[in-house]
Order: structure tokens, then sequence, then C-alpha cells
């Protein structure tokens, strides 16, 4: 896992490693994708960019939809980078789920992934994401509808997480996801009712890995070289996926891959973000959508860096743009960084 020559695998079970961005909510857009893939010269170390959710309610999603939300189908659906990106799809209903999808292999799409594991109460409540968990024959429902309508070189896989309010039935909905034909499993490690609060029990993750032959990518609390390691001992996963942590450590996937960048580098890491804001202002953000963004990334970084915390300490209560971009210009000087 360490070795600086580490193959990138395109999809978990291939050989190398595989690294995927995690499906965020109002994070992952297509600017974030755009700025997090296209971090300098070498390869950024992402295998997969996974869309934030579209959801599908009782008719399929508009073609105008889907090329506003992922307008990496004009691309090849890769990044500008050339890295693959699956589009995410959460709903309960297989028929307008399976149209979807393929309305989307239609348009580009090289992956299709299905959210059995978002925990908002708003959409759960509405038969999606973590819902589904409770039937894992809903599950296994949704995933062969969309596996039979797209054709066999697009991949579908699933995300889930341990369960509702116990981790008693992870292998069953493992074996649900594998029995409705998806390519690979992704679980988050807590259920439903933690919403993201501590422990995440990736042994849990284990107990579905060894109950099915599909590859089982771990999410969860990856913050660190160090924590990526453990989740393997006990997880037994190979195949990983990050998400917060990716606003805080932007170069965690490179340094998987064995590069020696520091933790935290304030010229690059504000670098990166005006490339973000120049992204987000590209794709029509307004000024005001784009400080929120601003402040979003500083505030989920900060618990990780001293002088991200600091940033945004000073950025948060800021009603302008440039306001709070000011917070970044200390990192702009070599003599004012330090490491958390």
């Amino acid at each position: 896992m360490n070795a600086t020559t580490e193959t990138i695998a395109s999809t978990p079970g291939e050989p190398g490693l595989f690294l995927a961005l995690a499906p965020m909510d109002g994070i992952t857009c297509a600017a974030y994708r755009e700025v997090i893939t296209a971090q300098g010269p070498e390869p950024c170390g992402i295998s997969l960019c996974v869309t934030e959710f579209i959801r599908v309610t009782s008719h399929a999603v508009p073609e105008p939809v889907l090329r506003r939300e992922v307008p990496e189908l004009a691309t090849g659906g890769r990044t500008r980078a050339g890295v693959p990106v699956a589009v995410q799809l959460l709903g309960g209903k297989p028929e307008p789920m399976a149209e979807t999808a393929a309305r989307l292999a239609e348009l580009g799409a090289l992956a299709i992934d299905l959210n059995f594991g978002c925990p908002a109460k708003t959409v759960n409540n509405h038969d999606g994401g973590a819902s589904l968990l409770r039937t894992p024959c809903r599950v296994e429902g949704v995933i062969a509808a969309v596996r039979a309508a797209v054709p066999a070189g697009v991949r579908v896989s699933a995300k889930i997480r341990l369960g509702w309010d116990h981790a008693n039935h992870v292998a069953d909905l493992a074996r649900a996801a594998e029995q409705g034909g998806a390519s690979w499993l992704t679980i988050h490690a807590r259920t439903r009712v933690q919403q993201y609060a501590p422990p995440v029990d990736w042994v849990a993750i284990g107990r579905a890995r060894v109950a099915v032959t599909m590859p089982v990518v771990a999410n969860g609390d990856l913050c660190t070289v160090d924590d990526v390691a453990r989740c393997a001992e006990q997880s037994g996963c190979t195949a990983f996926m990050i998400g917060r942590a990716a606003m805080g450590d932007p170069r965690l996937f490179q340094r998987l891959r064995g590069a020696t960048h520091r933790n935290f580098d304030g010229p690059w890491m504000r670098a990166l973000l005006l490339g973000y804001v120049a992204a987000l202002r590209a794709a029509g953000y307004s000024e005001h959508a784009t400080l929120g963004r601003v402040k979003q990334w500083l505030r989920l970084a900060a618990p990780m860096h001293a002088p991200v915390h600091e940033a945004f300490m000073q950025a948060k209560s800021a009603t302008l743009l440039p306001t709070a971009l000011a917070a970044l210009d200390p990192w702009a000087l070599a003599v004012a960084e330090r490491a958390a």
C-alpha cells in the first residue's frame, strides 16, 4: 500500500489500490470533483469519483437535469484530469431508477452507484437511502432492475451502512446486493441511527466481506494513512472510500500510494481553494453560494489542522467572499506554515 509505484486500480478487485472519493451531499459537486482530481502535475491518486446523489422519485430524471448535475457526461464520463465518475442515484422504486440509469448509460456514464446509506430523515421518510436497509429484498430488487437496464460494460455498485439500528444483518445486506448483480459494494461503518457519531465498526464490514464474492469497499473515518492501515487489518478490505478527510488532506490519496507530501502545505492548500472558488464561479454559483462552500470546506477541514482552524474562525462570520478568502493569506507565506 505504501509503494510509490502502487498501481491505481480503476475498480475494486483489479490489481492495485482502489481509492474512491466519497459522494457527499452538498459537497461533491462537479466543481469540487474538478479541483480535487486536478491537484498538480502528478496523478491525484483517486481511482473513482462518485457524484452527489441524484434523487429519483416516481419518474425518471430528465436528461437536462442529468447533464447539469454531471457535466462529465460530456467528457467521456471523466473529469478533465481523466478520473472516471460514477453517477449516484437514490430512490426506492425499481422502474424509475432503472429508466434513469439507462438514460445515463446512453449519455455516456461509465458507472452507476446506488445509494442505500443516506441517513437524512427527509430522505428516509420518502422511501430513499438507508430506509431500504430494513428490507434487504428491496435493495436486491432495485439493484437488479438497474443492472438489467444498462449495458454490461456499465458497472453498477451500491453503497450501504451497517444497518438501520444495528449491524447484525450486514452480511444479509451484502448478499442481497450481490444477488441483485452489484459489481461491488461500499459499506459505511456506521448504522443509520448513528448518523456520523462514533464509533465506526470496521470489523462489521469484514463480516460482510467474507459473506460475498464481490469486492467490498470500506468507508468511514478514514482520515490518515494509519486509519486506512487499521481498517484494512480489521475489515480485510483492500479497497477504500474517503470522504470528509479529503477536504482536510486532499493529498491523502497520493500519500496512501507512497508520496511524501506533508499533511498540511499552506501555499498549496491556498491555491487549491482559490481554484475551487474559480471553478464554482465558472459553474454559475453566486458569490454568496461560493462563500458558503468556502466556509464549509474550512469547517470540515478545521479539525485536522491548526492553521485551517484559525482560518475558519476568521472566515466563519464573513459576509463577503473576499473577506473569507483573506483568511487564507497567511498560508501564502512558507514561514507561517505549521503542521497541526
